[in-house]
């Protein structure tokens, strides 16, 4: 039933005040003005809320009762935004994080020390899991915000892009190239029809990153000669490293071992293969001021990560989000 706030004020300032006039100053309102609030309200409603006299307005009955029903809402309401105006100020509560690997690598750090500076009384529960599983865990509640590579249209998510990244071939020193100054544009590129003539480690089928490499290479033609199946990261690394065969992974997740020399890397076009970063939350759950904090925050951060070079990727172009700041 669309009964808005003021009328709720304007009925309950005339019940108090017992007169028009006496009520219209109280809430700051000409008499003409008040005196339709409470025509609509009781329109709305279907009832007659005040008995009018030569001496003011009388509740009846019905507005007696609906007079303790107002009373009360009004003061849920008021206490609600004191308690959001409060939270602001010095947010507190739980919030847990759900990051794939190659992103805590880059974002666990700054967001708890951030965090811990700015709002002890938050206390950060940072998860790391395969994207693929962020979405339900949002869903159920056990995660209150996730970082995923894939926008799903299932009902009760909210999905904000914030970067594109880059993904590369890499494998043992000397085999590709070397990253010059520590820049990635100075990574050289192969053609991705090349890389059917490599043997690759690469993530399972269901993994996030192999569907989208899957989906970028075989579409368009090129042969993959995949040896082996590995999920984790760093022993996709591990094995690159070490002559075992070759793998593609985010620029961002190898930046470290190429400016090393851990690794060889080579950029890939004709098409290249990149993959969007978001930031993902339930909208079936309220939004806790700490919970509102931290998702800005996560965005600042990697903002600024990208801005700086640390996290080799293009701003998505809605970003920075509206209040948002670089650190």
């Amino acid at each position: 039933m669309p009964v808005d706030v003021r009328a709720l004020r304007c009925f309950v300032a005339t019940a108090t005040a017992g007169s028009i006039s006496r009520a219209a100053e109280m809430v700051h309102l000409a008499q003409p003005a008040l005196s339709l609030q409470i025509k609509n309200l009781e329109e709305e409603l279907g009832v007659i809320l005040f008995e009018r006299t030569s001496k003011g307005v009388v509740l009846t009955e019905l507005g007696q009762r609906f007079l303790t029903q107002a009373v009360d809402i009004l003061k849920r309401l008021d206490y609600a935004c004191e308690d959001v105006r409060e939270g602001a100020k010095n947010p507190s509560g739980t919030v847990s994080i759900g990051l794939s690997q190659s992103v805590a690598k880059l974002l666990t750090v700054p967001l708890v020390r951030e965090t811990l500076v700015r709002w002890p009384d938050i206390r950060l529960q940072v998860v790391e899991m395969s994207t693929g599983y962020i979405p339900n865990s949002l869903i159920s509640g056990h995660l209150d915000i996730g970082v995923t590579f894939h926008a799903q249209s299932a009902a009760g998510l909210h999905f904000e892009q914030l970067i594109e990244e880059e993904l590369v071939l890499v494998g043992s020193p000397g085999k590709l190239f070397t990253m010059t100054n520590g820049r990635p544009e100075s990574l050289l590129s192969i053609p991705a029809a090349q890389i059917s003539g490599y043997p690759l480690v690469l993530p399972a089928k269901l993994h996030g990153l192999r569907t989208l490499v899957d989906s970028v290479l075989l579409g368009n033609g090129v042969e993959l000669k995949v040896i082996a199946e590995v999920n984790a990261i760093p022993e996709l690394i591990q094995l690159s490293a070490a002559g075992v065969g070759y793998t593609i992974l985010s620029l961002a997740a190898v930046r470290e071992e190429l400016q090393s020399g851990l690794l060889s890397g080579a950029r890939i076009n004709q098409p290249t293969i990149s993959r969007p970063v978001y930031l993902a939350r339930a909208t079936t759950r309220p939004q806790s001021a700490a919970m509102s904090v931290i998702l800005d925050l996560m965005a600042s951060l990697v903002h600024g990560l990208v801005s700086r070079g640390d996290w080799p990727a293009r701003q998505a172009q809605a970003y920075p989000r509206p209040g948002a700041k670089a650190l």
